[in-house]
């Protein structure tokens, strides 16, 4: 059997000095990291649709909008949950 790899076996050690400190900031640095220079009062979400499923699954299943067949994986079409076998690809 394998060895177990830690995820410390990953990384470059060559990307950080010994002087660096936390998110490679070096320790004789005193500048700081600013936010984001936009307010979160200037953010606007006007205007973008909010996502939507395209796919449903159910362990028990569930049945097809279109045939009534009851399946566990159905897909959007037209805006109703229909089988594999329905659905226009």
């Amino acid at each position: 059997m394998a060895e177990e790899t830690s995820l410390e076996d990953f990384l470059d050690a060559g990307d950080e000095s010994e002087d660096e400190g936390v998110n490679g900031v070096s320790a004789g640095d005193e500048t700081t990291e600013t936010e984001s220079e936009v307010s979160d009062a200037e953010v606007s979400t006007d205007g973008v649709e909010p996502a939507v499923t395209t796919y449903a699954w159910s362990p028990e299943g569930a049945p097809c909008a279109e045939c009534g067949e009851v399946v566990e994986r159905r897909w959007t079409q037209d805006g109703i949950l229909v089988c594999g076998a329905c659905k226009s690809w």
